[in-house]
């Protein structure tokens, strides 16, 4: 294996095994005024009528942008109403009790705790007036 890696080397030393296609890319063999190109610049203006096109497409853009935050606002706006709006309907439709001595309330099970809703006691003079519960 290793002669083999050697002859590799040494032959490729020669100028036999150059690829023909590598070769007339490399800039080596031709003029500098061939390689050289002059760039195709722009005016002034044409470069300052360029920068307010695309100074005008920015804008457009943010303001399709804009127009969709404000309408993503409006929805999620919509949207936290209405399931405050559902959460509180649920609330007077349901059964509840007021519960006014809370030292069982330690003992009770996890779930159980969960149910349990805290308000403060102008909600629940509203609920009372809304539905008459039992007591």
């Amino acid at each position: 294996p290793c002669a083999r890696r050697l002859q590799v080397f040494t032959m490729v030393k020669g100028k036999a095994f150059r690829k023909q296609w590598k070769e007339a890319r490399k800039p080596l063999n031709r003029r500098a005024s061939s390689r050289i190109k002059s760039r195709n610049t722009k005016t002034f203006e044409q470069r300052q009528k360029e920068k307010l096109e695309m100074e005008q497409v920015k804008q457009k853009a943010k303001d399709l942008l804009d127009t969709r935050k404000e309408v993503r606002k409006a929805r999620a706006k919509k949207r936290e109403a209405k399931q405050r709006r559902k959460e509180e309907n649920e609330i007077k439709s349901g059964k509840f009790e007021v519960i006014k001595k809370t030292d069982k309330i330690r003992k009770w099970h996890k779930n159980a705790k969960k149910t349990l809703m805290k308000m403060a006691p102008e909600q629940i003079e509203r609920l009372m007036k809304g539905n008459r519960a039992e007591l």
